[in-house]
């Protein structure tokens, strides 16, 4: 009998549902959790099993969140995120033959270019062929102009 309740037990918990809750700022961001749509945030009482899930929340003029998660077991759960907007940014510099690299990933070495660019801190390097030559933190807080200029020691 005891083996039984302990098997009950089990099961109940393995097969219970979470009931969650997706919020957003800005809210009215597309859901999709491992890529089926949900809807528009706030979304309340999504019934999910426990386990592993991605979730993709996309609104235009910001940047996508793409976020992996593991659910456990509970009765209730609350996901809250934060979309950052995108804005554009014009890169100009009069410098001739520099390399330029935004956050480690996004390289370029034209002397104007337009980048759309997520809101918050990124980091840019300058570099002369091989060597880095100057190291940057740029707040981005609205469409901006950033005209740069190496200067020397």
């Amino acid at each position: 009998m005891r083996n039984k309740f302990f098997l009950i037990f089990i099961l109940t918990i393995s097969f219970a549902k979470v009931s969650i809750r997706i919020e957003s700022n800005p809210h009215s961001a597309h859901v999709k959790i491992d890529g089926e749509p949900f809807g528009l945030t706030p979304i309340e009482n999504i019934s999910l099993l426990p386990g592993l899930y991605k979730i993709d929340l996309t609104l235009e003029e910001f940047a996508p969140i793409h976020y992996s998660f593991d659910l456990q077991t509970a009765g209730f759960a609350v996901l809250r995120f934060q979309l950052n907007r995108i804005y554009t940014v014009t890169f100009n510099t009069q410098e001739k033959g520099l390399n330029y690299e935004l956050d480690d990933q996004y390289n370029w070495i034209e002397e104007k270019i337009n980048l759309k660019m997520e809101e918050g801190i990124h980091n840019l390097k300058v570099f002369d062929g091989d060597s880095l030559v100057d190291e940057k933190e740029i707040w981005i807080n609205k469409p901006s102009k950033i005209f740069y200029e190496l200067i020397s020691n």
